[in-house]
């Protein structure tokens, strides 16, 4: 029960932020048509609460109104209001973002809502205000870039004081642009945050399904065996036999598990063998040639550091077979100056490249896709590369400073 629990919040995080990515990516879109752009934001949110099928948004702002189809005013709303500047007069424009379930649901931290989920709207609600500050900022720039020209055209005596205003505006500008880009800085931060704690549940939830099931399922089978000389005579042979087999076949899927939830092989020896068994791992499952180089410089990153190329290099392998339906798949790790290398390639069916990077999020539990593991490496000061076109496989290439010997918050 602990462990479905710690799945099912992990799920809800996973959530959480892959709304606020989409609705990042979304917001940066400055040449959208308005109506279309929030449409599609209040569209990614109700995906990010606790029950999206009977989930609504709406929004309210410079005087106008945007809701998901079905939305109504009902006892289980959650509300976040914000308040943006307007460049153009120095006032203020309010606006509100308001989630409904539109059943009744157990009660939570409020209401029917988890405090994670005002979290998430109050978030949301923020990067709103900045995007409508972004717009009336345009808005009040391009009005004074109309006025200038008629200013200059009609009274050139007038031309200073016009261009300091024009200055005022793009500043202001400016200000709003650095403020999304905190924002986005802070989002690599939680993937990265994210994708760590992941990792940990993971190992916990491993240990726990050894130190506890595994054992215990190994002791079932012990005792087994030694009721079974007394089985023969009373008939039970057969039943014996078969309970033995299920807790075969228990244990096995058991250690199968605890390996796809956290490799016990990257803890205990690196980086390096953790690559040569996902290799294996890939080749005896898939049915594919798989060749893994570690070169000798590599070294031996850091727990945390490892712990993330791993996971890059299971996601990239994942997607290769998925996608490519390669006959071939290559993992190279090397030192290349000061960086540490990650290349995964194949031979598959390739595409644009720039598709590749510009993915929404990968399907499957965990997976962020090559949206995100660039996040992820941003964050780390590193990169990510990828080569491809169709009929000719894909390169993937990752780059980190060796000197990240552990991922720092």
């Amino acid at each position: 029960m602990h462990d479905d629990h710690i799945r099912h919040s992990l799920g809800e995080r996973v959530k959480e932020l892959t709304a606020l990515h989409r609705t990042a990516r979304c917001l940066q879109d400055a040449e959208r048509p308005l109506d279309d752009l929030m449409a599609e934001v209040l569209a990614i949110l109700p995906e990010a609460w606790q029950f999206p099928t009977i989930t609504a948004a709406r929004l309210r702002t410079l005087g106008r109104e945007w809701a998901t189809p079905g939305f109504r005013d009902t006892p289980w709303l959650q509300r976040a209001a914000f308040t943006a500047r307007d460049a153009r007069d120095g006032g203020e424009i309010a606006g509100t973002l308001e989630i409904c379930y539109l059943e009744p649901r157990p009660a939570a931290d409020e209401g029917p809502f988890l405090r994670e989920e005002r979290d998430l709207i109050d978030s949301v609600a923020d990067m709103l205000r900045l995007h409508v500050q972004h717009v009336l900022a345009d808005e009040a720039l391009r009005a004074a870039r109309d006025g200038l020209e008629r200013q200059v055209q009609e009274r050139t005596a007038q031309l200073e004081a016009s261009n300091e205003a024009l200055k005022a505006e793009i500043d202001e500008h400016r200000r709003a642009r650095r403020e999304i880009e905190h924002h986005q800085r802070q989002l690599r931060r939680l993937a990265s945050e994210l994708s760590l704690a992941e990792a940990r549940e993971r190992r916990a939830i491993a240990a726990d399904l050894h130190d506890h099931l595994g054992q215990a399922l190994a002791y079932v089978k012990l005792r087994l065996g030694e009721f079974a000389g007394d089985a023969v005579f009373c008939g039970f042979e057969q039943s014996l036999q078969e309970l033995e087999t299920l807790i075969d076949q228990a244990i096995r899927y058991t250690r199968t598990l605890t390996c796809e939830l956290s490799p016990p092989v990257l803890h205990e020896l690196g980086l390096g063998p953790a690559l040569e068994w996902l290799g294996e791992q890939a080749q005896a499952r898939h049915r594919i040639r798989v060749d893994v180089r570690v070169a000798r410089d590599a070294g031996a990153p850091g727990a945390d550091l490892a712990v993330m190329l791993f996971q890059c290099a299971r996601e990239l392998v994942a997607n290769a077979v998925r996608h490519g339906r390669p006959r071939r798949v290559r993992i190279d790790l090397r030192r290349v100056g000061g960086d540490l290398r990650l290349e995964v390639a194949d031979d598959g069916a390739g595409c644009d490249p720039a598709r590749l990077v510009e993915a929404v999020p990968a399907d499957g539990p965990g997976g962020f896709g090559l949206f995100s593991i660039r996040e992820r490496l941003r964050h780390l000061g590193g990169s990510l590369d990828a080569v491809s076109a169709p009929g000719r496989g894909a390169t993937v290439t990752l780059r980190v400073p060796a000197s990240n010997e552990e991922v720092r918050p």
